[in-house]
């Protein structure tokens, strides 16, 4: 038996065709189908401006410096979730302060923003940690009252809805990500979205090097954002078949929790959002074991698995002290993440969770 992945991205034949008509086209750079890509998802969301970028890491630091964030302002984001919103703050010297998330969600709470938000605030970054948008109507009305910006880091969430309202559509800035576990790839690659025409202004200036209509003339200290016109042909193609791959996402979960002994483990809960795109199967066990356990007595039976986000007091580079935020430490060292890719057969769901309830019942 193969070892079935925890992830594997969706490629056919239609994304070779465009992304050799890209490289014929000697386009490689810049190109039609990043603006076509960026139309897309300006439709997809709602939004006035869209902006193609390397990843969704560089579109989390495009939007930053677009707001005109500089160091030791004071920004909130989750400490469950991935950091590369904070690994980037700390790159610009910004004055991270974490937010401890909702135990049922995985995400950030009105209730807990509330108790960390200061005078001081500049912005909050809201993960949609695996497809979930969690409070992100309430907090984002929260947040406008206050006058303070909200990022929505929609990285894992592309096609998710929450109060009719897509994601992507949140928030002065909303990003995506383009990876290549992501619902639609172009292997690496980003989007960085917004309303506000100011903010565009600054996001294109910075996005390219900081020259404007004058080549070669530098306005601001700019940085290479770009994504390239091969990449984004990929991901153009198959923006045209999202909504089977959504679709495709949803039955492989709703298999999950046919499959599952659903008393034995607590899965993510997606109540809060009108149509939840799940990023990945993500659980905890209700018996108290050691989750590496089960993660290596998996991969012995060849399935892989993924840990749960590392929260910042487990990472030295952060220098948090130990049991600060006791929700996102818990979820970091008890979260399993299942294999989750189109490919997935009902019988690999199946082997899948049959192995997992002969384990819980040891």
């Amino acid at each position: 038996m193969k070892m079935i992945p925890w992830s594997k991205p969706s490629l056919n034949i239609k994304d070779r065709r465009l992304l050799n008509k890209a490289f014929d086209s000697t386009w490689i750079s810049g190109g039609d189908y990043i603006k076509k890509l960026e139309n897309f998802l300006k439709k997809q969301t709602k939004r006035k401006f869209a902006f193609a970028t390397s990843s969704g890491t560089t579109a989390i630091h495009l939007a930053y410096l677009s707001l005109g964030l500089k160091k030791g302002d004071e920004i909130i984001v989750p400490s469950y979730g991935y950091m590369g919103c904070s690994n980037v703050a700390k790159l610009m010297d910004l004055n991270v302060k974490f937010c401890d998330v909702d135990m049922k969600s995985y995400c950030l709470s009105l209730k807990n923003i509330k108790k960390v938000i200061t005078k001081k605030t500049k912005a909050v970054v809201l993960i949609n940690t695996y497809g979930n948008l969690g409070e992100i109507f309430l907090i984002s009305k929260f947040l406008k009252k206050k006058k303070i910006f909200l990022i929505e880091d929609a990285a894992e969430s592309l096609g998710s809805v929450c109060s009719k309202i897509t994601s992507g559509k949140f928030g002065d800035l909303s990003i995506f990500s383009f990876h290549a576990t992501k619902n639609l790839t172009t292997g690496e690659g980003g989007m960085l979205l917004t309303d506000n025409s100011f903010i565009a202004k600054k996001i294109k200036l910075f996005r390219s090097h900081g020259v404007d209509k004058l080549r070669y003339k530098h306005l601001v200290f700019g940085h290479n954002f770009r994504l390239s016109n091969l990449l984004a042909s990929i991901g153009y193609s198959q923006s045209k078949r999202l909504s089977y791959i959504n679709k495709k996402r949803l039955s492989l979960y709703k298999l999950y929790q046919k499959h599952l002994d659903l008393k034995k483990v607590n899965l993510q809960n997606f109540s809060n959002n009108k149509k939840a795109i799940p990023w990945t199967f993500a659980l905890t066990v209700k018996k108290k074991i050691n989750i590496n356990k089960l993660s290596l007595f998996l991969y012995k039976n060849k399935i892989e698995t993924r840990n749960g986000f590392f929260s910042p007091s487990r990472l030295k580079i952060y220098n948090v002290r130990k049991n600060l935020f006791k929700v996102s430490d818990y979820l970091s060292k008890s979260v399993i993440c299942l294999p989750f890719f189109l490919e997935l057969k009902e019988k690999d769901i199946q082997y899948i969770c049959r192995k997992i309830n002969t384990f819980l019942k040891t």
